[in-house]
């Protein structure tokens, strides 16, 4: 489908972001480090992608006025019980705030 992009790239790659969402209507957010013992593992890289590539995909979709963001999430946010939950918690958290900071912008998160 020629309506459609895909771009490989980092959520901590803030630039990367802005260039892959240039003229983009939609944007779905599936970006995660979800392997949990991996997070565990890593818990800095866990935090940098799973809270900060969120933060990045809203500000990017923010700057480029995305008319819609999807955010996909976990069960794994509900109650956490590890570092990847409470990542994902976050995440979630920062996209449902995100409707309360976006001033004039019409993007809908």
């Amino acid at each position: 489908d020629p309506r459609m992009r895909f771009f490989i790239g980092d959520v901590r790659d803030l630039e990367r972001l802005n260039y892959a969402l240039e003229g983009v209507d939609i944007c779905i957010h599936a970006a995660a480090l979800k392997h949990v013992p991996i997070a565990e593992y890593n818990p800095l890289e866990c935090i940098k992608t799973n809270i900060m590539g969120a933060s990045n995909v809203i500000n990017a979709c923010l700057k480029n006025e995305i008319s819609q963001v999807i955010a996909l999430s976990t069960d794994k946010a509900a109650n956490p019980i590890n570092l990847y939950g409470a990542t994902k918690l976050c995440s979630d958290k920062l996209f449902v705030s995100a409707n309360n900071f976006k001033g004039s912008s019409q993007t809908q998160f």
